[in-house]
Formats: structure tokens, C-alpha cells, sequence
């Protein structure tokens, strides 16, 4: 059987606390405090062992558009400083071993942040900007 692990992912996300506004996937409006998550693709395995079962990774974006300034009134810092939030949101999951639940089949066994950091991905013409960073989840699926 197929496990949704989209839905899973995105369902786990959804309880990040730092949230600024309701949370789409792999869909951004561009509006103030929007949110998305979104795959990225990712090698199919990381290792396969003799049994067929193997390890994988499943490659996430965090996304969030915000306002920006163009003077020294902190917005861009306040923005930075939101989606470190999140940065933090993933490590303490690692920590506590909160992962997605993807099914019998695939036992999640590590959460990472790809970077030290968010960044800003896109400024756009009309004072927006779309800022993010990449996590990974590793996991063994059986065979």
C-alpha cells in the first residue's frame, strides 16, 4: 500500500507554532504572511540494501512571503529573524523525535535543516519577498 506521505508531511507541518498565516502546499500566494511547504526532488534512494528495503530521503522547503523595506525599521530582520523560528521549530523536532508519521512500511529516523539559515529566494517588484529553507527527512522503507 502507498502511504500519502504529502499528507503527512504537510498534516505534521500544519503544528509548527510559528506560523504566520494558514499553511498551502506546494502553492504561495503572494500576500503578506503567506505560507507553503514544498517538496523538492531528491535522489530515489540513499542506500538499498540485499532485501530491497532502503533508505531515502524526502527534501522539504519552508516558504513564507513578507513584506520588505527598503530602510533601517528592522522589517527585514523581523522577517529573518520569523522564519529562524521555524529553523528552530525543526531542530526541536529532531529533538523529540517528532517526524511525520509515513506509514508501517517507512520509519522516519531523522530530521535535519539543510542550512544555517533562511534566505530570501525572490524579491518581488511590489515590496514582497519570498523568503525560505530546505529540511530533510530520512527514513527506511521496507521492502
Amino acid at each position: 500500500m502507498v502511504v500519502d506521505k504529502e499528507t503527512a508531511l504537510y498534516e505534521w507541518a500544519k503544528t509548527n507554532p510559528y506560523l504566520t498565516d494558514r499553511l498551502l502546499f506546494d502553492f504561495l500566494e503572494g500576500n503578506n504572511g503567506n505560507c507553503s511547504i514544498s517538496p523538492i526532488p531528491d535522489a530515489a534512494s540513499i542506500k538499498t540494501y540485499v532485501d530491497g528495503s532502503k533508505i531515502v530521503g524526502y527534501t522539504f522547503a519552508f516558504n513564507v512571503i513578507f513584506a520588505v523595506s527598503e530602510s533601517m525599521d528592522g522589517a527585514n530582520i523581523e522577517n529573518m529573524l520569523t522564519v529562524r523560528k521555524w529553523q528552530h521549530w525543526i531542530n526541536e523536532q529532531e529533538r523529540l523525535k517528532n517526524y511525520p508519521d509515513f506509514g508501517d512500511r517507512a520509519q522516519v529516523f531523522k530530521l535535519e535543516n539543510l542550512g544555517n539559515m533562511p534566505s530570501m529566494a525572490t524579491r518581488y517588484e511590489n515590496g514582497i519577498a519570498k523568503y525560505q529553507f530546505f529540511a530533510r527527512l530520512q527514513y527506511h522503507e521496507g521492502a
